[in-house]
Parts: structure tokens; sequence; C-alpha cells
């Protein structure tokens, strides 16, 4: 497990470096950002809350920190790579912790862009890995760890705060596979909930172009 929770741990340090640039950036500017041409790109992280169902037994509260790169193509279409940390220190009534390790891509489409405000959907692929328990009777317990696909489709909103700087509201369907009671593999409907601050690195010509008021 150490393996994965480094390259997560590079990828959060990566992200905040970015970030740090962008910001630094933004500051040295004594008006708005030019128009530029090409790809737009943005980087995020924030907290993330997942509640996870556990079979026979009810659902589990995850929070930790997600994090993600994209990349807009054109004012319409982008493309997006998300990595997400959660855990929780009990699942439900036993005392094994429980986490969800997850890295996904996709295409992202914008419904609404008018001014500062964003509203767009989104679809993910990759994998996940979950570790749990599932309660057996109320003194015993089955747990384990388990790496399969999963996707993610979702959506949110987005609001620039500033000319480089902008809030972002995901709300997403989140599916994972996990253990049943019987050790059997089950798949489960997750709903997670991401606020994070996103920095943009390059904007398209006019994107979010107009100071906030």
């Amino acid at each position: 497990m150490r393996n994965p929770m480094r390259t997560v741990g590079k990828a959060y340090l990566l992200v905040l470096v970015m970030a740090a640039s962008a910001v630094a950036q933004s500051r040295l500017q004594s008006g708005p950002s030019p128009a530029v041409a090409g790809p737009a790109y943005d980087v995020s992280v924030g907290y993330s809350y997942l509640s996870m169902p556990i079979s026979s037994a009810g659902r589990a509260g995850l929070n930790g920190l997600d994090s993600s790169a994209s990349i807009a193509l054109s004012p319409r279409w982008g493309a997006t790579v998300d990595s997400s940390y959660l855990r929780t220190s009990g699942v439900l009534s036993t005392p094994h912790q429980g986490y969800v390790l997850s890295l996904q891509g996709g295409p992202v489409f914008s419904l609404i862009q008018h001014r500062n405000t964003r509203v767009f959907v989104r679809g993910l692929a990759g994998g996940a890995l979950v570790d749990g328990a599932v309660p057996v009777s109320d003194t015993s317990y089955f747990h384990g760890w388990l790496l399969r696909p999963t996707y993610t489709l979702g959506g949110g909103f987005e609001r620039a705060v500033s000319g480089n700087l902008a809030l972002r509201v995901n709300g997403d369907y989140v599916r994972t596979t996990f253990y049943d009671t019987a050790g059997s593999t089950q798949a489960q409907n997750n709903l997670r909930l991401t606020v994070s601050f996103v920095f943009r690195l390059k904007q398209h010509p006019h994107r979010y172009s107009a100071q906030v008021r």
C-alpha cells in the first residue's frame, strides 16, 4: 500500500506547486489576464465527502482530499484527470478503518457558461482501491481490500472569484466494487460531494475575463 500512497502524495504535491505558481503569476500582473489562443489549463484541490453503502449494514461516510488537472480544448469540451483519497477511522460499528483511493479521467462538457459562472457535466472512468469492512454479527465482521475498475457520472458549477482563481462544487455518482457478507464481490453505488479551489494556469480568450464585482 505504500507505493500507491506515495504516488497520490506526489500528485497532491505537484498540484499544490502548480497552484502556487499560478497565484504568484496572478499577483505579478497589474491588470486582467490577456487573451491567449489554444487550450486552457487548470488544476484544483479541495475537500471531498463520500457516502459509501456497506452490504446489509447501511452507509459509511468517508472524508478526504480530491485533486484534478483539466484541459479545455474549446469553450464547451474538455477533459480532466481526477484523483482522491477518502477515509474513515471506523466502518460503521466495526473498529476497522476504511478508505477509497481512486484515479479516473474522462470528458467534460459545459452546459452553461455566462460571465464568471460555468455549469458542467462529466463522465470519468479508471480504477479504485477500496478497503473496508462488512459486519457479519454484533461481535464479528469481515474485512479486506479490492482493486477494481470504477466510473463516475456527475456535474457541478464553478464561480470565478478572481482572474485566476475559482470555486468549484461537484456532485457525483461513483460506482465501485467491494465484498458482501458472503465474500462475493458486489457493486457499490456511492454519492460524492466535492468543494475545491481551482487555479487557472491558462484561459481561453474572453473566458472568465470579466472581473468579479
